[in-house]
This record gives C-alpha cells, sequence and structure tokens, in this order.
C-alpha cells in the first residue's frame, strides 16, 4: 500500500518549518510589503506595462541622453527585448535600428508588435542571436549602441564590450542605463521580496527559499512573467529548483564594469551615478555615492556614455 501524498497546504508548511529564524522575519516582512494596487496594475496587465515601460523607457532616455542626436545615424539595441526602445528611438529618425537579442520569443514578439510604438519613418528590424558571442551586424557599420536595462542581466560582460567596439565606426558611442548588484535593489526580486539590501544581508540559498514561499502564498499575485504565455496559468515555482542568481544576473559592480569597457578599447566619456530620489532620504545619501564601494550601496542606477 503506497503511503498517502501530502496535499500542497501540509507540503507548504514543511517547507516554511524548514526556514531559519532570519528566513522566517523575511518572509513575515516581505508579505506584509504587498505590492500596491498601481504597482500591480503595471505588472499584471499587459497593457498597462507597455505603456509603464514605454514611460519608463522615455524618462530615461530624454532625462539622461540627448535624443535628437540620434537623427542620422546607424543604432543598434543591444538587448532590445521586446522592442520598445527600439520603436521609440524610430521617432527620432535615425537612418537605420536595429534590435538584436538572445530571447527568440521576445524577438518574435517585436517583429509581430513593433508598428505600436514605431512613431517615425525608420522601421526597425530585429534579430534574434544564436550565441551571444556573436553579433550578426558588420564591423565598423553603427554609430550608437544603446543599451538599457540590460547590462546587469549580460552572461558574458568582456563578450559584449567587444562587440559593441567591433560594430562601432571610429567615434561612435555607447548610451548606457543600468542597475549595479550592490546597489538597493539590485537582488531584482522587487515582485517577490520588496525589500532594498536583502541580497547583501542574505545568502542567495536564503533568498531563494524565502522567494518559493512566498510565490506560493495565498497572498501573493503572480505578474506577467509568472504566467505561461501558451496556456494563461502560473508557472511551476521555480525558486524551489533555484540555486544561483546567474545567469539573470551577473552581479556586476561600477569597477568591474569600468575594467571590462576599458579592456574593450572603449573610452568612458561620461558617468553619473543616480541615487535615491525625491525625498529626503536622496537628499541625505547623495553625498554617500562617491564615497568607493559603500557609495555604490546607495546608487539606483548608473548612466554611462563610451566612446570608440
Amino acid at each position: 500500500m503506497q503511503p498517502p501524498t501530502a496535499c500542497p497546504a501540509s507540503r507548504a508548511a514543511s517547507a516554511r518549518s524548514s526556514l531559519s529564524l532570519p528566513e522566517r522575519v523575511l518572509l513575515a516582512l516581505a508579505l506584509r510589503r504587498s505590492a500596491s494596487a498601481a504597482d500591480l496594475r503595471r505588472t499584471c496587465d499587459e497593457s498597462h506595462y507597455r505603456a509603464w515601460r514605454r514611460r519608463e523607457l522615455t524618462g530615461q532616455l530624454t532625462r539622461c541622453f540627448d535624443p535628437d542626436a540620434i537623427e542620422g545615424l546607424d543604432v543598434l539595441d543591444f538587448g532590445c527585448g521586446t522592442g520598445e526602445l527600439s520603436a521609440l528611438l524610430a521617432g527620432y529618425r535615425p537612418r537605420s535600428i536595429t534590435g538584436v537579442d538572445i530571447d527568440r520569443r521576445a524577438i518574435e514578439r517585436a517583429i509581430l508588435s513593433y508598428h505600436e510604438g514605431a512613431d517615425g519613418p525608420c522601421r526597425p528590424r530585429f534579430l534574434a542571436l544564436s550565441d551571444a558571442r556573436s553579433v550578426p551586424i558588420r564591423s565598423a557599420s553603427i554609430d550608437l549602441v544603446c543599451c538599457f536595462d540590460v547590462v546587469e542581466h549580460l552572461a558574458d560582460m568582456d563578450t559584449a564590450a567587444r562587440q559593441w567596439a567591433r560594430v562601432l565606426r571610429p567615434g561612435g558611442r555607447v548610451w548606457i542605463w543600468w542597475s549595479p548588484w550592490s546597489g538597493p535593489y539590485g537582488h531584482h526580486l522587487d515582485s517577490l521580496i520588496p525589500l532594498p539590501w536583502m541580497h547583501l544581508l542574505f545568502s542567495e540559498a536564503s533568498l531563494f527559499r524565502v522567494c518559493a514561499e512566498v510565490y506560493d502564498a495565498p497572498s501573493f499575485v503572480p505578474r506577467r512573467w509568472d504566467i505561461d504565455p501558451d496556456t494563461g496559468r502560473r508557472k511551476p515555482n521555480k525558486w524551489r529548483s533555484t540555486t544561483s542568481f546567474q545567469p539573470f544576473l551577473n552581479k556586476l559592480t561600477r569597477p568591474a564594469f569600468e575594467r571590462t569597457v576599458t579592456a574593450a578599447g572603449l573610452r568612458i566619456a561620461r558617468r553619473e551615478a543616480h541615487g535615491f530620489s525625491g525625498s529626503w532620504v536622496g537628499r541625505m545619501t547623495r553625498v554617500l555615492l562617491p564615497i568607493p564601494a559603500l557609495g555604490e550601496c546607495f546608487v539606483s542606477y548608473y548612466v554611462y556614455e563610451l566612446v570608440r
């Protein structure tokens, strides 16, 4: 006679009881810090997400760079995802724009929906990379590489930097917007553990154990990336088998990034560290940003402009 199979509730209770005391405290805090209604609309509804994503990218582009300089340039959107940035860049009249990504499904969606955001006469083209180490773009054929929200996810930063240097014409530039590992939300676990610096206080194993419990909690609302697009159902709980942030996050820091891009032959023309904004906390911590090692813990994002 086979022993009875434990029900999901009992399995969850058993897993929760195996958490250490600090992990239980983190779990309780994570469950209490539930997302706001606005955040849930933005992260759960596809149309709201796309509108929010376009607003975010527009802000990144217009606040941090000069989009009017794009006119007449050959542009590469490196890590284009589903094409939102490429469509936005098309409105500034580049000569050409090409988006590349290793996510084939994202590229397929970009090809189908690019026209929703392509306001200008330039029609973006999208290419899926079979190998991130080889970008199918001719050498010295690009004037501008744009890389927004991507650098911290690159499994091979060295190769990416060399590819940028290879495809750029002399004097060509790279515009980068990225979040460092040591920053408040460098863990990218906001939907599960909406608390800053937890990746600096807890081990990866502890974070993933807590994420697994949050994901299965009745109060947790799955986000758009938690839903299988083919079935419309919640994906299985990947956190129970996750053992490392890699390859999703490369734990990149500013010194390591700068060593990599300069070794590839790119010159750093501009670097800006942006911390908390819009509150007394932002004003108070701004003086900490220049401090080596410690300062990066208060950096929400970096802006870089590199020159070939």
